[in-house]
């Protein structure tokens, strides 16, 4: 499973979708709903899946209640009894990305990856250092490693200051 072409794919999703918003509605990709960039992500997902998992013999699932607390936004299962987990979150705060984390923790599904996946507002002059992203990786009893992280400038208009969309994927395991 190439976990970092999916990480790409994610970040790619999120600069096409910014580009069109911005054409249809002067506005970036913070004016996307989160379920709505999920499904988008999926679709990517699964139509690169012969170079993601290997074979085409995939199953795109969305929104799957696997046991752990709530429905994990995109599943994806394969035939070598492979399955992909991945949470999402928007413009979200620590707090929300912590408990997206632990959910991901409580999938008990063998051989299950799990990614957690945030687009983070990020100030372009930020007055003080947003530690969200490294607070993602301070989580106690979780191992939570950053395979992909990049950002583009974006277009928020409830902020008087310029903002950059940070897309960041973590790999997510219980130690």
């Amino acid at each position: 499973m190439d976990l970092e072409r999916i990480a790409e794919i994610i970040y790619e999703t999120a600069e096409q979708e910014d580009k069109e918003l911005l054409e249809i509605a002067n506005e970036g990709i913070f004016h996307m709903p989160e379920l709505a960039f999920v499904y988008q992500c999926g679709k990517s997902i699964k139509k690169d899946a012969n170079r993601i998992f290997g074979h085409d013999d995939v199953k795109w699932i969305r929104e799957l209640d696997l046991k752990n607390g709530g429905p994990t936004d995109l599943v994806f299962e394969n035939r070598d009894d492979e399955t992909l987990a991945i949470e999402f979150k928007m413009r979200a705060t620590d707090t929300a990305y912590q408990n997206d984390i632990m959910k991901l923790c409580r999938i008990e599904r063998p051989n299950t990856k799990k990614l957690f996946c945030a687009l983070i507002d990020e100030f372009d002059e930020p007055k003080q250092k947003d530690l969200r992203q490294e607070r993602v990786e301070l989580i106690e009893g979780v191992k939570v490693t950053l395979i992909f992280r990049n950002k583009f400038k974006t277009i928020q208009h409830w902020y008087a200051s310029q903002v950059s969309c940070v897309v960041c994927v973590w790999l997510v395991e219980s130690i």
